[in-house]
Parts: structure tokens; C-alpha cells; sequence
């Protein structure tokens, strides 16, 4: 019988289940799927039934789940935003005592950038730097397929380096950090600034504009859209910037939800990183290929290396 390992990317409104064969060297899933993320006192429950559905009648020798949040040296979150109910939990070790099988926690962000790292964008390079555009701005370097997580385990805030201290207040408490520049949560307050002000929006209307919106306002020429675009991507090329003078990657890799629209963002980013650099060496700077599904393959590849160990 076939062994598998099963990646578990915990969102916060979806959960993606991706089974693969054990010994993953590329993104080929044997089944995925996604259910409505369990909530609440007995999510970790509901969500092990959901599995348990999902894998029926097949082998499976490890999983992994990701966690948004701080997860310590036992297991246990310690906090989690989006998922609040899973603090003070050894996740692993709950879903192990109803599944049978080993399951570990992993970063969620850390996944997504080892996947894109190993299966995804930067497959075949040794020495490569994930950039999500989310929500917020996280990064990974992922270096021989593995990634640097720094001293203290804080590496890759990218999205929290300050590039005007009197501009807008971040959610670190810093104000003008690249995040607020261009992270979905800033760039859809500032859309909604700019539509309130034409006068041409219902309060409803203006309450579900997204930065999704502002990128389909900035492809159609929408002269404020274009300014916001322009401010946003001016300030990922200076971060870039500092990046490669600071980390010097083989290759950049850029996701997340607006690296889903390179002709808005990852192209205009570019030409402007190449217009300001001096000395720095320019590798070549990609979006991402994985998609959504770049959280659960990293966990696919956290439950291989446990697959690989000897069973306890």
C-alpha cells in the first residue's frame, strides 16, 4: 500500500487538506480539497473528522498543520489572531490522539515560502527569497530548501521596516512601514479614501471594496488608483532593494494575493527596483506558481521529513 503524507493549511476562513505520495518531489497532489474552517472550543475535533473523511482507506505515515501565529519548542500556541481558539493547545498532539498518526505545526507563512522555495517558483535554485503580499507583507529566505528563521526566530518582517516615520500608523505601532504602503489591509483603506471622496459609493459599497478592487481600478486607468498603485509599488522596490544589498538571494519569488497580478504589481515594482540600483546585484524576481495551495504543500513537506523518521 501506497504511503502518503497530508499537508493541513488552517486559514482563517478556509481549510485546505492536500494528500500526497510520501517522498514529494513535486507539486502533484493524490486528492485536495477545502472545508470551512473549523471554529471554536470543538474545532480541533471537527476538523480531525473532516481528515478522517477525507484520507478514508488510505495509508498515512505523518501530517502537518499550519498555524498563524507563535507556536513554542512543545507544540502549544501561544497566540494566533486569526484562529484565537487554538491558544493554549498542543494542536499536533490533539489531532494525533484522534487521527492515529504523527502530526506537527509548522509557520504558516514559513510553509508557504518553503513550498514556493522547493516545488513552486524557485524549484532548482539553492538560494531564494519568498515575498507575500497579503493581508500584511511577510518573507522567507529559503535557502537548500530550508528556512532561515534567525536567532530568535523573528526573521522575515519585511513588511514591518519603516520607510517614513511620519507616515501612516502600522499594526506593529510603527508608522510607514512597507506593510502600510502596500498590504492589502492599508491599500483597500486608502481605495475606500479615494471612492468616498468621488461621492459615488453607498456605505455598503464602500465596506466590501477590497485591494482586489483597487488593482481592477488601477488596470482600467482610474487616475487615483494609478497614484495609490504608483506609491505602493515604488515603496516594495525600495524594500526589495534593501533586501538584496542586505540578504543577496539567488532568486526572488513574489505571491500572495497581489503578486497575483504581476502587470499591476510585480512588473511596475521591477522596472522601478532596476531605476534606483546602484551596486546591487538584480536576480531574477518571479511570481509565485502555487497559488492558495503554497501553505498546505509546505506542510505536505513538513509531514514528509516526519514520514522519513522512525515511528516512535
Amino acid at each position: 500500500m501506497t504511503d502518503h503524507v497530508l499537508g493541513i493549511d488552517y486559514g482563517g476562513s478556509s481549510t485546505k487538506l492536500l494528500l500526497a505520495a510520501a517522498g514529494v518531489r513535486e507539486a502533484a497532489p493524490v486528492a485536495q480539497t477545502r472545508v470551512p474552517t473549523p471554529r471554536g472550543a470543538g474545532a480541533l475535533e471537527e476538523l480531525a473528522a473532516h481528515v478522517e473523511t477525507f484520507v478514508a482507506g488510505r495509508s498515512v505515515r505523518g501530517a502537518a498543520v499550519t498555524v498563524a501565529g507563535i507556536v513554542d519548542d512543545r507544540g502549544v500556541v501561544v497566540t494566533s489572531s486569526n484562529l484565537p481558539w487554538l491558544a493554549g493547545l498542543a494542536i499536533g498532539d490533539v489531532l494525533r490522539a484522534r487521527l492515529g498518526f504523527p502530526v506537527v505545526p509548522v509557520h504558516d507563512g514559513r510553509a508557504a515560502a518553503r513550498a514556493e522555495a522547493v516545488l513552486g517558483a524557485g524549484r532548482g535554485h539553492e538560494d531564494t527569497y519568498v515575498v507575500a503580499l497579503g493581508t500584511g507583507v511577510g518573507s522567507a529566505h529559503v535557502v537548500r530548501g530550508v528556512v532561515e528563521p534567525g536567532a530568535h526566530n523573528a526573521a522575515g518582517e519585511i513588511g514591518h521596516i519603516s520607510q517614513d516615520e511620519h507616515g501612516r500608523l502600522c499594526s506593529c505601532r510603527q508608522r510607514g512601514c512597507l506593510e502600510t504602503f502596500i498590504g492589502g489591509a492599508h491599500l483597500a483603506r486608502r481605495w475606500r479614501e479615494v471612492v468616498t471622496a468621488e461621492g459615488c459609493a453607498s456605505p455598503d459599497e464602500l465596506a466590501a471594496l477590497t485591494a482586489q478592487d483597487l488593482v481592477a481600478a488601477a488596470r482600467a486607468g482610474h487616475p487615483g488608483a494609478a497614484a495609490i498603485v504608483d506609491e505602493a509599488t515604488a515603496a516594495l522596490a525600495r524594500g526589495l532593494l534593501g533586501m538584496l544589498a542586505t540578504v543577496d538571494p539567488g532568486r526572488v519569488v513574489v505571491g500572495g494575493g497581489l503578486g497575483q497580478a504581476p502587470d499591476v504589481i510585480l512588473e511596475p515594482t521591477v522596472a522601478q527596483l532596476r531605476a534606483r540600483a546602484t551596486f546591487h546585484q538584480i536576480p531574477p524576481i518571479v511570481p509565485a506558481t502555487l497559488g492558495p495551495w503554497a501553505g498546505a504543500w509546505g506542510a505536505a513537506l513538513t509531514a514528509d521529513e516526519l514520514a522519513t523518521a522512525p515511528l516512535p
